[in-house]
């Protein structure tokens, strides 16, 4: 009986294992260089809005999501009144 195959396939696990193990406790211990990181911050390009436009944008995302949040109470009231329905015919009928 020959299990040379079975064991030399466990030892090669081991070994990449091992290895795997030993990479990334160089990079825990200090194998990444963090100490050339530039302390600039990043320049964003925001659009400019006049305050007249942005109380429009601000009313445009309220009514987007008043109508969400309505359509997300219609469809749990929905799903409610189904699932009341069918468990009262399932303990009337059964």
């Amino acid at each position: 009986m020959s299990f040379g195959g079975h064991v030399n396939d466990m030892m090669n696990r081991i070994k990449q294992n091992t290895d795997l193990k030993d990479a990334r406790r160089r990079k825990f211990k200090g194998g990444n260089n963090y100490s050339h990181i530039s302390l600039n911050k990043t320049e964003y390009n925001f659009p400019k809005l006049s305050s007249k436009e942005l109380e429009e944008f601000k009313l445009k995302v309220q009514k987007e999501a008043k109508k969400e949040r309505i359509k997300q109470i219609k469809f749990w009231a929905f799903t409610v009144v189904i699932s009341l329905i069918i468990g009262f015919l399932i303990f009337n009928y059964y």
